[in-house]
């Protein structure tokens, strides 16, 4: 069967506020036609995704990875673009592997209502195209061994993943009275139970957060605030802090350069610099000739 590559139908644009910067943002998905690949992964199907910044394209691709302060940031020494996180989670989600993601306005990708929801629906609002992947220029035969347990550890936070069955583990600690959140998800519902989680913070924080620069466009409208009596807006799941976790690691993850739909993650207390870090190894195992 001949691998097909996933893209848009048609060009989505998204707007909103930048929760970091705090000023307005817009960016424009499009499609993306499929290129002959110079190379296969070991697994999976390559991802041609990639953004353009200030008349400057650059992948979307772990060795783009620029900082993991309180968000992923891509970039080179020409460009660069903030919080892609939830964007690429709902590429992940919908099984986009080409698109042209073009900054039009501000530095970040706009928060929306914090989850990778948004971008869900106006992906599956604008519809997508299966096309036939172009034979690679080089094709190395795909592996069949079985891929070793990837795994990064600092201190109590731990992720681990594993190129097979279908399962998301998570497990953080939030201050009383919410406490410990642990729970699994199946990959198959994931879009359902995972994409609406929002981004979540804790009041006492934000002017702390406000002054080193960040969160500056956090409100009530795009996220989940937290105080010392638990939420203190209304929250979409019990759990919604762990699943928000949960989103970060797999936009995160989709930074490795395929597109891989089996897999178990175990995740505990994680953050976007040991996302980054997973990402980095599986991507050298996915990119490396055997």
């Amino acid at each position: 069967m001949t691998p097909t590559a996933r893209t848009l139908a048609e060009t989505v644009r998204l707007s909103g506020v930048g929760i970091h910067t705090g000023a307005p943002c817009e960016i424009a998905l499009h499609p993306l036609e499929p290129t002959a690949p110079t190379q296969l992964p070991k697994r999976g199907l390559p991802t041609q995704i990639r953004f353009h910044a200030n008349a400057h394209a650059f992948p979307a691709r772990w060795n783009y990875i620029v900082d993991t302060t309180r968000a992923t940031v891509l970039g080179d020494a020409a460009a660069r673009i903030s919080t892609v996180e939830h964007l690429m989670a709902a590429l992940w989600f919908t099984g986009i592997t080409h698109c042209l993601i073009e900054l039009l306005r501000g530095a970040e990708v706009p928060i929306l209502d914090g989850s990778a929801q948004p971008f869900v629906e106006a992906i599956c609002a604008a519809g997508t195209r299966d096309i036939p992947l172009p034979e690679p220029r080089a094709f190395p035969a795909q592996s069949s061994s079985e891929p070793p347990v990837f795994q990064v550890r600092d201190g109590e936070r731990f992720l681990a993943l594993q190129l097979s069955g279908s399962t998301l583990f998570g497990y953080i600690e939030l201050p009383p009275p919410l406490g410990v959140q642990a729970g699994a998800f199946s990959l198959a519902e994931s879009r359902a139970q995972i994409a609406p989680a929002r981004t979540f913070g804790f009041l006492h924080e934000v002017e702390a957060l406000r002054q080193r620069g960040l969160a500056l466009g956090g409100s009530l409208e795009n996220a989940l605030v937290i105080n010392e009596t638990g939420y203190y807006n209304p929250a979409r799941f019990a759990d919604e802090p762990l699943r928000h976790k949960l989103l970060d690691v797999l936009g995160d993850l989709y930074l490795c350069g395929a597109y891989l739909q089996a897999f178990t993650l175990v995740a505990v207390k994680p953050g976007h610099t040991l996302n980054a870090q997973l990402t980095c190894q599986l991507a050298q195992w996915l990119w490396t000739e055997a």
